[in-house]
């Protein structure tokens, strides 16, 4: 099993770039050996070959939701295009568009669970706002605990084959 935990955006950007910024925290941390952490910059239509080789995909970004800056939203892929279709995130049709892709090869990841961070400063600058700096050991716990969820559930699934056989 692989679990891939995505961190996107531009990091010349302030509070752009706290998918990046907390791959960067978490890359500090001792993580199961079925993580993988890519930085994903920027280039989201670009990633799709990494799409065909996982089993799970847990992406960070900068989410505007028009919530207080530092807010934390759980989505799925079905939250990235609203109904007026404009994405919430300047990474959200790329990221689309890549998973789609590798739909298309046939491989996909069966879960998708996307950490968004509503910023509060998108402008030339590399630091982080305060609210959003402040909110990345928690994403980062809510990233550990998704992996947690998804390994305990793989291990449940090969107990119970194992009692059905």
């Amino acid at each position: 099993m692989k679990i891939m935990v995505l961190g996107i955006g531009n990091i010349l950007m302030r509070d752009e770039g706290v998918g990046v910024k907390t791959i960067e925290y978490l890359q500090k941390m001792n993580l199961p050996e079925e993580v993988e952490l890519l930085d994903g910059g920027t280039s989201t239509p670009l990633l799709f070959p990494y799409f065909t080789e996982i089993d799970h995909l847990i992406v960070i970004d900068a989410v505007k939701g028009n919530m207080p800056p530092g807010s934390i939203y759980r989505l799925g892929l079905a939250d990235l295009v609203p109904p007026d279709d404009s994405p919430v995130s300047l990474h959200d049709l790329g990221l689309v568009d890549a998973l789609n892709m590798a739909a298309m090869t046939g491989k996909r990841p069966k879960s998708i669970v996307i950490f968004g961070i509503e910023p509060k400063i998108i402008d030339w600058g590399m630091e982080l706002s305060p609210e959003v700096e402040v909110c990345i050991p928690k994403v980062a716990q809510l990233v550990l605990e998704e992996v947690e969820k998804i390994i305990n559930s793989a291990l449940r699934s090969c107990a119970d084959q194992r009692g059905e056989s």
